[in-house]
């Protein structure tokens, strides 16, 4: 049987899994810790220089400080992803990093590119650039930047940039996913800096805010790489929220992650093939060949794929929610319509595809609510799997889909489904012959069960229940 293993293939990744980059910027021949020392901290006075000269920004020879501050940035950056902790402090910062968190460095070279954005020109292209550094800074530093706070204001001071109205374009999308990842790799490593990462309210009645994660949600349903990428980190942050409460909390309740998954799912479903170009006679169900080459199905099943693992390691609240929106946003709204077309076609490709989804789920939190919707859902008047069983005698096609199906429920060995689809029709014997009929001594069969049940229970260890007390003991108590 087909079960889903995202974990098993994100860990055999490896933790630094990077999109190769379309240019490779040479990297400075790295010399001695005084001399790299003494280069920082002239790249740095050039840019003071320019940081705080007066004046309108579009006067001439501003463009050429925006190119100057974003060369020596560069330069700065490289040195400092280079840098190392001294051997006399092997647990504090290296000198490069030491002066630029003293200078604060990071966030006041943001700052006053971001000024820019105002004017209007050149955002879309400052914004990847500063993107590509701060990734290149994460991937590559040889120290832990995030435990310090001054980095991290700054790269939270970027992402929220991120979320101003700017044209996207692949090589934004791609510098964003990127360092979004990375970071989250970072946090894996060290599950205590998550919590910093989650902003406070900014202002009393508001939501608090986790950057690191509402930036990846709009990229989870995003076909090839970046989708991918983008999902392996959101299931990242789904592990982490697991051991803190405040972060399940968030994405529960002030997120719509958990919508976001459920519509999703309806909104590729809805672009799913209506008919399944059958192989040959004997075809009854969808294997993995089959559905590989189909990239509207292969994207369903990646996203559904995605929405078992989120099941089987995020925080108890998102598992519930989720759970709750695939039921009532995906398997009523959308696949309870499916199964009830008209047309014999349609009717045969949602079957095979309700088949397939069952067979393929692992989680058993999301193979109940499956089965909820199959055994307790109502589609005029009748259950979802009554009407499954009642096209076992239609068409041929139908009927083996149908069969597949039923198969595949009863390998779950789950006694809803076996009580449904087989004992149901066995307990009033009506397979039995009437020659045979008197043959079966007790005919109620369901309202002595329970007494059969407790008849066999070993005398010597059968409860007996205590005898009542009697009303003396009660006025000698008094």
């Amino acid at each position: 049987m087909e079960r889903m293993n995202w974990l098993s293939r994100l860990a055999s990744r490896g933790p630094g899994h990077r999109i190769p980059q379309g240019a490779n910027l040479q990297t400075p021949v790295m010399a001695d810790p005084e001399t790299c020392l003494m280069v920082f901290k002239n790249h740095w006075s050039q840019v003071v220089r320019i940081l705080e000269r007066q004046g309108p920004r579009a006067a001439p020879g501003g463009a050429d400080d925006l190119s100057a501050v974003r060369n020596h940035t560069y330069q700065m950056l490289t040195l400092l992803a280079e840098d190392r902790a001294v051997p006399s402090t092997p647990t504090g910062p290296g000198p490069l990093l030491e002066f630029a968190l003293h200078e604060d460095l990071l966030t006041r070279v943001l700052t006053w590119q971001l000024q820019w954005d105002e004017l209007g020109d050149g955002v879309e292209e400052r914004r990847a650039e500063q993107l590509k550094l701060f990734e290149m800074l994460v991937s590559e530093a040889r120290q832990p930047l995030l435990r310090h706070g001054p980095v991290r204001e700054a790269l939270l001071t970027l992402l929220d940039a991120c979320g101003r109205p700017v044209p996207s374009s692949p090589a934004l999308d791609e510098g964003l996913v990127l360092l979004l990842s990375q970071l989250c790799v970072c946090v894996a490593q060290e599950p205590s800096l998550l919590e910093f990462f989650l902003q406070p309210p900014p202002e009393p009645g508001a939501a608090p805010r986790l950057l690191l994660f509402s930036r990846l949600v709009p990229f989870v349903h995003r076909e090839g790489t970046l989708g991918q990428q983008a999902r392996d980190a959101l299931l990242l942050l789904m592990a982490l929220s697991a051991g803190s409460p405040t972060v399940g909390r968030y994405i529960a309740d002030h997120s719509y992650f958990c919508p976001v998954l459920a519509t999703g799912l309806s909104a590729l479903y809805s672009s799913l093939p209506r008919k399944i170009e059958v192989p040959g006679d004997d075809w009854h169900c969808l294997r993995r060949e089959d559905w590989l080459g189909v990239p509207a199905l292969a994207l369903f099943m990646s996203s559904l794929e995605f929405c078992n693992a989120v099941i089987q390691v995020a925080h108890p609240l998102v598992q519930k929610q989720l759970v709750d929106y695939i039921h009532n946003g995906f398997l009523v709204p959308v696949m309870g319509p499916a199964l009830h077309k008209t047309s014999v076609e349609e009717m045969i490709a949602s079957t095979a595809y309700l088949e397939l989804f069952l067979r393929s789920i692992s989680e058993p939190a999301l193979l109940r609510t499956f089965l909820r919707f199959l055994l307790l859902h109502r589609h005029d008047t009748h259950t979802i799997l009554d009407t499954l069983v009642a096209r076992i005698g239609s068409n041929s096609r139908l009927c083996m889909v149908s069969l597949s199906l039923f198969r595949t429920l009863l390998n779950l060995s789950c006694e809803d489904v076996l009580l449904q689809l087989v004992l149901r029709y066995l307990v009033p014997c009506n397979h039995v012959m009437l020659s045979q009929k008197p043959a079966v001594r007790d005919v109620d069969l369901y309202g002595r069960a329970a007494d059969k049940f407790l008849s066999l229970i070993p005398r010597c260890c059968r409860h007996h229940a205590p005898s009542p007390p009697r009303p003396e003991h009660a006025s000698w108590a008094r």
